[in-house]
């Protein structure tokens, strides 16, 4: 199963380890006696639950999965899709709709979730995996911690590539590079790394980057780049491939970066992290800042006080949505890649990274929380 990019997974499961091992360690029992019986669960189903208990509080009501973006985007199309599934899926079979909340990156929506909304287990909130940053920066407007929500599932890890049309004039990224480099004005989402990645490659590599920031969504910015208003942006590959296909396939769209360890099978010729960092402390900022975030960068999360029973059921019917031969037909006619992780991985990558070493934390911090 995969999981982690790699070389970053030894290093975070070692750091998590030595932060947390007293934490995790099994309570003693007498010697010679039995563990305690637990509920039997079904394997590949995540925890067990009371089904009838869930199906009689589901039966007739809604449950609402909001997107922290706003609609036209890659979240939404995601949710969207597994939205027309997860019904089914769920005891009781409540009805299920999808709805946005747009702002900072998915912030707006966090701290809607952790703050407002009801922890019933009627609202699931579709996360951009890098607002964990900005927690982590303790940056002004965070009220919500990402090491205490219930984590359900995420579809997808995900790759961020820098795009760039082709009126842009720029063919591979060390143009951007040096005394006699061409400037790009690439658009930014607070709080994401359509932010963080130009902010990055502009103060970390020296790129000569213009920002437009304060858009609330992909397609706004999609519709900055038709109307001149900037050259480019930072989105996952796996999002453009839902919205911009073709562009790129023209060549339209040409693409200088890909925020990976490894090429993508699909733009092998794209350089990665190691060819554009210099140094392995610029490639190991890169990675933290960027690509790592993103291995759960459209997270699925509830409340933490939402009851265990219902959270378990709702990150059980995303494990069987995921494997419902008709959503997957319908991922397959929308070019959705579908390759999951569910719960306790997911919450295991949020707390290691929160363990980051505090010299790391510091560089980021400078570097994605510029003075100006």
């Amino acid at each position: 199963m995969k999981r982690w990019a790699p070389g970053v997974a030894i290093g975070f499961l070692l750091a998590g380890l030595l932060t947390l091992g007293g934490a995790c360690a099994a309570p003693a029992r007498p010697a010679g006696s039995a563990p305690a019986a637990a509920p039997a669960a079904p394997a590949g189903t995540g925890p067990a639950f009371d089904e009838k208990a869930v199906a009689d509080f589901y039966r007739g009501k809604t449950v609402r999965i909001v997107v922290g973006f706003a609609p036209g985007g890659g979240f939404d199309t995601y949710s969207r899709a597994i939205g027309r599934h997860l019904r089914k899926h769920l005891p009781g079979n409540p009805t299920v709709i999808v709805e946005n909340m747009p702002g900072a990156g998915t912030m707006v929506l966090a701290n809607h979730m952790y703050n407002a909304a009801p922890r019933d287990g009627t609202l699931i909130a579709n996360l951009g995996g890098p607002i964990i940053l900005e927690q982590l920066f303790g940056s002004p407007g965070v009220e919500f911690d990402m090491a205490r929500m219930r984590y359900l599932a995420v579809p997808v890890s995900e790759v961020y590539v820098m795009w760039v049309l082709r009126r842009a004039g720029l063919t591979k990224f060390e143009e951007l590079l040096g005394p006699n480099s061409k400037q790009v004005v690439i658009g930014g989402i607070p709080g994401s790394t359509v932010e963080h990645a130009p902010i990055m490659l502009r103060d970390l590599l020296g790129a000569n980057i213009k920002l437009v920031t304060g858009y609330d969504g992909t397609a706004k910015v999609r519709l900055a780049m038709d109307s001149g208003e900037v050259d480019g942006f930072f989105n996952t590959w796996q999002s453009v491939k839902l919205t911009n296909r073709a562009e790129v396939d023209s060549g339209e769209w040409v693409p200088l970066v890909a925020l990976t360890d490894t090429p993508l099978k699909d733009l092998p010729q794209v350089p990665t992290i190691p060819a554009i960092a210099r140094t392995d402390e610029q490639r190991q900022l890169l990675r933290y800042g960027t690509a790592v975030p993103n291995q759960f960068g459209k997270v699925y999360v509830v409340h933490q006080e939402v009851p265990a029973d219902r959270a378990a059921a709702l990150e059980a019917a995303f494990r069987k949505t995921f494997t419902d031969p008709e959503f997957l037909a319908d991922a397959e006619k929308s070019q959705l890649e579908i390759d999951p992780l569910y719960g306790e991985d997911i919450h295991r990558l949020v707390v290691e990274l929160l363990s980051m070493p505090e010299d790391l934390k510091a560089q980021l911090r400078r570097l994605i929380r510029p003075a100006g």
